[in-house]
């Protein structure tokens, strides 16, 4: 009996120690820009989808239908800019979203699927995610391991 709670004790101990220690991935602010290879990346807006009735102009099937219960969908305008000479090449397909002890999530529909800058140009990409209608500290994964947060107040249950 003295053995196995001996090693409950170890393993909370050693869980404790791993939580409180973790440090969290670094992400840019809501609004602020963040560095990608070639360029830079901002959030312009988050909104969800089923507030605004918007719907993309090539009535593209992904969106038919309602959500999955227990989730809803959300449209962010990814602001992509490119500051060296060679540009950058974007597939807003690489993007997803990840927060606190969740899974990644893929879009499911996005505009343009990819885009080629040059220097100086610019591009405000629209891509569509289903979320979990209760989730925190949810963040924007692009390219190059950058990461936009969608702010405090964003999908927090």
């Amino acid at each position: 009996m003295l053995i196995p709670v001996g090693m409950l004790a170890v393993i909370g101990l050693a869980l404790a120690y791993l939580f409180l220690t973790a440090q969290p991935e670094p992400s840019v602010p809501l609004g602020a820009s963040a560095s990608i290879p070639g360029g830079m990346a901002s959030i312009a807006a988050i909104v969800p989808v089923e507030d605004d009735g918007w719907e993309p102009d090539d009535n593209d099937d992904a969106l038919d239908g309602a959500p999955a219960e227990g989730s809803h969908r959300v449209r962010l305008v990814v602001r992509i800019t490119a500051l060296e000479p060679g540009g950058l090449q974007v597939d807003t397909g690489d993007f997803s979203i990840s927060g606190l002890g969740r899974e990644q999530f893929r879009p499911i529909w996005q505009s343009p699927a990819a885009a080629d800058l040059k220097q100086g140009e610019a591009v405000g990409a629209t891509v569509v995610f289903e979320l979990p209608d209760k989730a925190v500290a949810l963040v924007l994964d692009g390219p190059g391991g950058s990461r936009l947060s969608l702010g405090l107040s964003h999908h927090t249950g």
